[in-house]
């Protein structure tokens, strides 16, 4: 390594910090956006006290349900720790949750930098890399997007556990590096499934030489205390999701998923190298056919085969290549995921830093071969123009996040056969009472693929165009699928959307009907349904009967965990006022308003509102 020079380090450093500030500060004024709206404004897991021990033993989706049924195939209860710790800072003002995703990729920046240094790259070279890290437009989706913080968090404690890997290698304060690196190590597990992937880098890190090379059976038996975190990780996931994976509609399925492994790791050196598209979506899709593998697996088995000359003799750089392949290794099987959603930028976050030190490695030998007088100037000149090109295609596509419209807007246009993209793009256009444009957004969803999500948005916009009974025709579909082909929640939205339609149409009796089937399926939602059953049964002018069903629902509505469940107290509380019981309408209003402290999403602040106004006539 070249002699150290404290200032100049601190240079670099405080430059990378600048930039990777910088390049995201824009950011800083957008909204929540896609999974923004459900994991972070309708997530009481994350934002009542008395709830976080379920939210850190739950998978990230397990307030879609009354907390008792898996939602999805992910836990992840560092970046539930994270949500709720920016919630208990922040609120919901965006602005915090983007500054804290900021924050967290500037320091992924520095930690790189200062792990290249300490693995012997020159300071121009560690520089170079780092300020292509910081700039590169792969991370965008990571940085702006604030759901996608679960990669910063994994990309610093990942690189954080490397630092003292590497210290207690070294034999610096050895029982307490290695303790801070086994704990770094099991918060980014928390972070991110993708670091049990990353175990062989452990290997690699404690197998390098230090003053003498280290056999591999010592590498292999100081790799036992990161094994052991890295199981008991596996085993505590299984444990709470009930098993290893949950199937997803529409997924490519098993032969597609191997055909398509060579596509999508082509798809990810494209991206790293000539970042030219960006979205969230991808006009990527599984790969049925043989013959289409062909190209791809030349491409890939080339890659690799440079990746090896590049490595064989370089210790470093083989721990660059497995920081490299290992993260996507997982994402590159996309058996698991809908066919067109079957590759994502965020995947790229660490894998970036391992491609970048391969290339310099790559470049760097042919360079010492064939022109080994090239000036490091011309190098970090190369290396800045670059990173402007990058940088300047990130500040672009950074504005693409700035809320769901622009998002959404943006993802059709690049990927127009998309059925997600639609579907979420007409999500938002509904939202803003856009209703005809939304109807034809689903249409154009569904055209792509039948999806139950499309659908059941297609009925809503339906409703909203007083178009009642095709809106049935297609909630009836829906009702009628069987549990294992549509989840819990879109059903029990299905339920709530075809009550309504019937509400409007008028068919009372039909609604109040649809409301006790959905009721009898669907258990954990039973207070939610009980509440919008109420409202049917007042508007029969049944009001003891709506009364005496509310009643019943309180245990219940204290469980679940939707907003709109507490809502039984509400119906509650008004209908004891109507009949006169006034000190029994004070409780219930009063219970509304406790059950709902902290919860700020739309639906709550509303009830709350109502809740509080009625209290003050009453009083």
């Amino acid at each position: 390594m070249e002699k150290l020079d404290l200032k100049r380090e601190m240079m670099w450093l405080v430059i990378i910090a600048v930039v990777a500030f910088t390049i995201y500060a824009p950011t800083l004024s957008g909204s929540f956006v896609y999974d923004d709206n459900r994991q972070i404004v309708r997530n009481p897991l994350i934002q009542k006290p008395e709830l976080y021990a379920k939210a850190l033993t739950s998978d990230v989706w397990a307030f879609k349900g009354d907390g008792t049924q898996v939602a999805s195939n992910y836990w992840r209860p560092t970046f539930t720790a994270w949500c709720i710790a920016n919630y208990a800072i922040f609120g919901l003002s965006p602005g915090g949750w983007h500054f804290a995703n900021v924050l967290l990729n500037m320091l992924v920046c520095l930690l790189a930098f200062l792990l290249l240094r300490r693995w012997g790259l020159p300071q121009m070279a560690a520089f170079g890399i780092a300020l292509v890290f910081a700039l590169h437009p792969v991370h965008s989706e990571s940085v702006a997007w604030i759901s996608g913080s679960p990669d910063l968090l994994f990309g610093l404690f990942f690189l954080g556990s490397l630092w003292f890997a590497e210290d207690w290698r070294d034999g610096k304060r050895p029982n307490l590096s290695l303790a801070l690196s086994l704990v770094l190590y099991a918060l980014a597990l928390g972070a991110k499934e993708t670091a049990f992937f990353c175990l062989p880098v452990y290997f690699l890190v404690l197998w390098r030489a230090n003053g003498g090379k280290t056999s591999i059976n010592t590498a292999a038996t100081r790799t036992i205390g990161f094994a052991a975190v890295a199981a008991i990780y596996f085993f505590s996931r299984m444990a709470v999701l009930g098993g290893l994976v949950r199937p997803v509609e529409d997924s490519s399925g098993t032969t597609a998923g191997l055909f398509t492994v060579p596509s999508a790791f082509v798809f990810y050196l494209r991206q790293m190298i000539f970042p030219v598209t960006m979205g969230e979506n991808y006009p990527l899709r599984p790969v049925n056919d043989v013959s289409e593998i062909v190209i791809p697996m030349i491409v890939s088995v080339s890659v690799l085969a440079a990746i090896w000359l590049v490595v064989r003799r370089n210790e470093i750089a083989r721990v660059a290549a497995a920081i490299m392949l290992l993260p996507i290794l997982p994402v590159l099987y996309v058996g698991s995921f809908p066919s067109d959603q079957i590759v994502h930028d965020r995947y790229l976050y660490i894998s970036l830093l391992g491609f970048l030190m391969l290339l310099y490695f790559g470049f760097s030998s042919l360079i010492e071969r064939f022109s080994p007088q090239v000036p490091a100037k011309v190098f970090l000149g190369a290396v800045v123009a670059v990173a402007c090109a990058l940088g300047a295609k990130t500040v672009s596509y950074n504005a693409v996040w700035e809320n769901d419209l622009t998002l959404w807007e943006y993802n059709v246009k690049i990927d127009p056969t998309s059925a997600a993209s639609f579907s979420q793009y007409a999500s938002e256009l509904q939202s803003r009472n856009r209703n005809a444009e939304a109807l034809a957004a689903y249409d154009k969803s569904l055209a792509n693929r039948y999806s139950t999500n499309a659908a059941m948005g297609r009925s809503r916009a339906l409703i909203s165009l007083g178009r009642y009974d095709e809106a049935i025709s297609d909630l009836n579909r829906l009702v009628a699928a069987p549990n294992a082909d549509i989840n819990a929640y879109l059903l029990y939205q299905s339920y709530e959307a075809y009550a309504l339609a019937l509400q409007q149409k008028p068919d009372l009796e039909k609604a109040a009907a649809v409301l006790r089937e959905a009721r009898t399926r669907l258990p954990i939602y039973s207070a939610a349904l009980t509440e919008k059953l109420a409202i049917i049964l007042y508007l029969q002018n049944k009001k003891d009967e709506a009364l005496k069903e509310l009643e019943e629902a309180k245990a219940q509505a204290r469980r679940e965990l939707l907003p709109e469940s507490k809502s039984v107290f509400v119906r509650l509380g008004m209908l004891y006022s109507e009949l006169g019981r006034k000190d029994e309408a004070r409780a219930a209003l009063t219970e509304y308003l406790r059950l709902t402290n902290g919860v700020d999403d739309q639906i709550t602040l509303e009830g709350r509102k109502t809740a509080a106004d009625l209290l003050n006539k009453l009083k």
